[in-house]
């Protein structure tokens, strides 16, 4: 019996001919020169955002709170893991966070610099 790997099986093989004929424009992952320059304007924005949130962060932020906030939100774990990795509940886990961010929402009230991004 004939046997195929599992990437393979649903493999399509097109000669180039077809590729050539193929509209790019109607693909999924096609933007126009608009969208990419778009994107790379928003992406420097939230570049210098970050970096005013991480600044923020170190100034105003306990150790615990920033770490927390950074683990439920750029490692994207849960409460839970967030206690069992600091060896917490995770209700404090969320009071962490919860105060953590309060006091980020009191910085950019206090410090517009960051409208300027």
């Amino acid at each position: 019996m004939w046997n195929k790997d599992r990437e393979s099986r649903y493999a399509i093989t097109l000669s180039p001919d077809k590729l050539e004929n193929f509209d790019r424009r109607r693909s999924a992952w096609f933007e126009t020169p608009e969208q990419v320059r778009r994107a790379q304007r928003w992406g420097a924005r939230k570049k210098k955002l970050l970096a005013w949130v991480q600044v923020q962060m170190e100034a105003r932020l306990t150790v615990r709170e920033r770490h927390c906030i950074a683990l439920y939100y750029f490692e994207d774990l849960t409460y839970r893991q967030i206690g069992e990795r600091t060896e917490t509940n995770a209700s404090s886990a969320y009071r962490a966070v919860v105060r953590g961010l309060r006091k980020l929402r009191q910085a950019a009230a206090e410090d517009e610099s960051w409208k300027k991004y």
